[in-house]
């Protein structure tokens, strides 16, 4: 089968395209690869293998491939040719429109600010100025070159007001610096003043710069662009940045009409402006006083940096009543750290110190400068301030107006003028105390103590009549705090502040000034929490069934300055007694008032322990004259005074308590008079003791138990259930007693061998010194049922007990013999024998027990 276009028509006669079409195969090269494949020797075997192309080529109407439309001839050159026109057209339109009107639209989006423009050498039409500038907001891939070719003018609120002159400026990243020394040609002299009256008193204004300028970029030239920028900028706010760095009254004025003056200032400018101002004159005023004129020299005001203003001058003496006040209101301000905002009006200005330029000249006459008058730092007017002495009555019916009195408080001041100054008067003397930064309150009836004050040399006195401090409603919980610190601890004080007006002469008129008062005040405290009060004097003067009433004298030495009068209050005291420790009772001050020094309070003691081995072990120490460690303490309920409460809840006292000192010897004697029962009967030994009590209230004792020994022997026992009063101070014998002796031949020979023969005055009466050990049931203020009952352990040496043997002794002896069936005795010798009737005594005993007496030879035998 032969591929060929009559093939094809062959096929189908009606195509779906043109006839002409069928030479689509136009591309060279597209035939050949095929036609070489027909022609060869494998022309058969190739349409064998692509019978079934064959068959879908022609069985479809198919469309021939055609060449993309760029790739033919004509296409191409067509495209060309609109070319060549199109740059013939477009490279001139560029160069000679478009790059000027980007250009010009750079510049006119382009930003300028002036840091730094400050005018020297200012002349009547001409002033050099130092321009520091940066042109900025330009794209960062430009880098250029702005050349001003014509003279820059500047405008102000629609006027020309001077021209300059400016150098090329380098644009590069975006920016330019313009930095040069240039002069400022003044074009309207009226305008130009009328500028620096309002750059000095504005707080902004703006300048208008014109001219023309030539831009080199891109390798390119662009000639006559305009320059249109509006520069906003600030004022000088007529100096209103000023601060006082020192205000001096150096001396009195020569020719004594005022007082020298030196103010010195810092001055902030915010403005990028700057100016030779040389030598300026200012004239001083207050509300409505003419105070006088002061001179600077050497100003320079330098764009956006602080300026130092050295003021000289002459503050002027006043006459004028109200000048007069107006000036003491002045000063009293600056010694108590109050702004004061004086005024100083311009009133001249010389450049080069000596010539004046008149612009200058009237922009400077226009200012008016605010001077707020302050020292920058507080004033130490006052040097050191002394309280010698501080009283504070409290009561219940005012706990937060303690009633305060003070006779000395001295204040040594130092005004900070040198000028001669006389103080001639002082009064309304007002006071506030402080305590840790919260004002207590206000004392305001201080009176000045002329007679004490040395005002030459800067002393003053003020005394204190006994006056209200009414605490502040928002420092009742810090006065609490002031109490409690001033009670408890030795260190204490507070911050005093007040003011008192005067009346003083000075070169400038006679003024009243407010002398302020800062002071802090070191003070010791009463110290109770290390100071331990002493107790005296304690004394038992009444008793109930309920508790023993003591009288104490309590001494308390207080370093302060502090007179405390604070009522009645109730504390509690506790203490240890022989191992024991526990609440002993009460303690009532009547009235508890001190002063600085030692003072001694008398206080009353309710004694009422719960326990009663506690209380039992103290009244026996108690007598024996004991020093007990107690502590007194306090609660919010010690006292009614409400502003006192938290210092009784401190209150923790160590005290010492003695008993009764010299302990008293309660058996004064002791009569005795043994028959012949103490020794071979019931050895019972009638006798009575002499009691002393040592307290201010009567003495009952209700029950004696009680050991008699004799030079370490024991001697015998009491048990006596007899009741009996003692007065107060009183001695009174005992009913009669009974000292069971102990019973047997042992204790018989003891009173023989050793008793006897070491005291034979007792066969006639004698004293002999026995010791006791006791326990004494009593009761104090009263008897039984009436007085508080205690049980006293009680110990003593060396009683003197009066005995004398009963002359029934040796009759009593025969009788046991008689019974006992011994021997007949011998006649009894007189006592006054002395040994030859303890011998008789010894016969007789030996008789009277025969068996204990055989036995007790056979030991001795042994």
């Amino acid at each position: 089968m032969t591929f060929s276009k009559s093939s094809v028509n062959e096929k189908d006669t009606e195509l779906p395209y043109p006839e002409a079409e069928t030479e689509y195969s136009s591309v060279a090269g597209d035939e050949e690869p095929f036609q070489k494949k027909k022609e060869g020797t494998g022309a058969a075997d190739y349409a064998d293998e692509h019978e079934s192309f064959r068959e879908y080529e022609y069985d479809s109407a198919h469309k021939p491939l055609q060449p993309p439309f760029y790739r033919r001839k004509r296409v191409l050159v067509t495209c060309a040719i609109g070319t060549v026109i199109f740059l013939a057209i477009f490279i001139p339109l560029l160069i000679l429109v478009i790059i000027p009107k980007v250009a010009q639209s750079l510049l006119n989006t382009a930003q300028m600010e002036i840091v730094q423009l400050n005018m020297t050498n200012p002349g009547e039409s001409a002033v050099t100025v130092s321009v520091a500038a940066q042109v900025k907001g330009i794209p960062k891939i430009f880098s250029a070159e702005m050349i001003f070719t014509d003279t820059i003018m500047v405008h102000w609120e629609d006027q020309t007001i001077g021209s300059m002159s400016l150098d090329p400026v380098h644009v590069k990243g975006g920016k330019g610096d313009i930095l040069q020394s240039t002069g400022f040609t003044i074009q309207d002299k009226e305008a130009f003043a009328a500028f620096a009256k309002t750059m000095l008193s504005a707080d902004t204004f703006a300048w208008t710069l014109t001219s023309t300028a030539t831009l080199k970029a891109l390798g390119q030239t662009i000639k006559n662009l305009n320059v249109n920028k509006v520069l906003n900028m600030n004022g000088l706010s007529n100096f209103s940045n000023l601060k006082i760095l020192s205000f001096n009254l150096p001396a009195d004025a020569p020719d004594g009409n005022g007082a020298l003056v030196s103010i010195s200032a810092s001055i902030a400018n915010p403005s990028p402006i700057g100016m030779t101002l040389g030598t300026i004159t200012l004239d001083m005023n207050f509300e409505t006083a003419y105070l006088g004129r002061v001179v600077a020299k050497s100003v320079v005001l330098v764009g956006g940096q602080d300026m130092i203003l050295n003021l000289e001058g002459t503050l002027l003496r006043q006459t004028d009543p109200v000048h007069l006040q107006e000036l003491s209101l002045l000063m009293s301000n600056y010694l108590g750290g109050i702004v004061t905002k004086t005024t100083a009006q311009g009133v001249s200005v010389f450049p080069d110190g000596v010539t004046s330029v008149s612009w200058l000249t009237s922009a400077v006459q226009a200012m008016t400068m605010t001077v707020p008058l302050i020292s920058p730092t507080p004033l130490n007017v006052i040097q050191g301030m002394d309280i010698q002495d501080m009283g504070l009555v409290i009561s219940p019916d005012a706990p937060w107006a303690p009633i305060a009195n003070s006779n000395v408080v001295s204040a040594t001041f130092k005004l900070p003028f040198n000028i001669s100054l006389n103080i001639t008067q002082l009064a309304n003397a007002t006071m506030t105390l402080i305590y840790n930064g919260t004002a207590l309150a206000d004392l305001t009836t201080a009176v000045w103590n002329q007679t004490e004050s040395d005002m030459p040399n800067n002393k003053i006195v003020f005394t204190l009549p006994p006056s209200p401090l009414n605490v502040n409603a928002d420092a009742h919980d810090a006065f609490q705090a002031f109490l409690v610190d001033v009670v408890q601890n030795t260190k204490s004080g507070f911050d005093i502040k007040g003011s008192a007006d005067s009346v003083a002469t000075t070169p400038m008129g006679v003024v009243s000034l407010k002398v302020p008062f800062t002071s802090t005040i070191a003070l010791n405290g009463i110290g109770f929490a290390v100071n331990s009060p002493t107790i005296t004097n304690v004394t038992v003067v009444g008793g109930s069934t309920e508790y023993v009433t003591l009288n104490a004298n309590v001494g308390i030495n207080n370093p302060s300055i502090f007179s405390v009068d604070a009522g009645p209050m109730n504390l509690k005291i506790s203490g240890t007694a022989g191992g024991l420790s526990g609440l002993m009772g009460d303690v009532i001050v009547p009235n508890l008032k001190f002063g600085p020094g030692q003072t001694t309070i008398t206080t009353q003691v309710l004694f009422h322990p719960t326990d009663a081995a506690f209380r039992n072990t103290f009244f026996s120490e108690f007598v024996a004259g004991t020093i007990f460690d107690c502590v007194i303490t306090g609660a919010s309920d010690s006292t009614n005074i409400t502003s006192m409460q938290p210092v009784a809840e401190a209150l923790a006292l160590k005290v010492k308590v003695p008993g009764i000192i010299p302990a008293p010897r309660l058996i004064v004697s002791g009569n005795g008079a043994p028959s012949l029962g103490s020794v071979v009967g019931n050895r019972q030994i009638p006798l009575t003791v002499s009691v002393l009590n040592p307290l201010q209230t009567s003495l009952s004792l209700n029950t004696i138990a009680a050991n008699v020994f004799w030079q370490g022997n024991f001697f015998g026992s009491i048990e006596a259930n007899t009741p009996f009063s003692i007065a107060v101070g009183a001695t009174s014998p005992s009913p009669s007693l009974t000292l069971q002796a102990p019973t047997g031949f042992q204790f018989g020979m003891f009173m023989i061998s050793t008793f006897l023969p070491a005291n034979l005055g007792v066969l006639t009466g004698a004293i002999v010194d026995v010791d006791m050990t006791s326990s004494i049931g009593v009761t104090v203020g009263g008897p039984a049922g009436a007085g508080y009952a205690s049980t006293i352990a009680y110990n003593q040496t060396a009683v003197p007990a009066f005995l004398k043997l009963d002359m029934s002794f040796a009759n009593g002896l025969k009788r046991r013999s008689e019974e006992s069936m011994a021997l007949e005795l011998r006649p009894e010798p007189a006592p006054e024998s002395g040994l030859e009737y303890v011998q008789w005594l010894k016969e007789a005993l030996f008789a009277a027990y025969p068996t204990e007496a055989q036995k007790y030879v056979a030991e001795l035998n042994q």
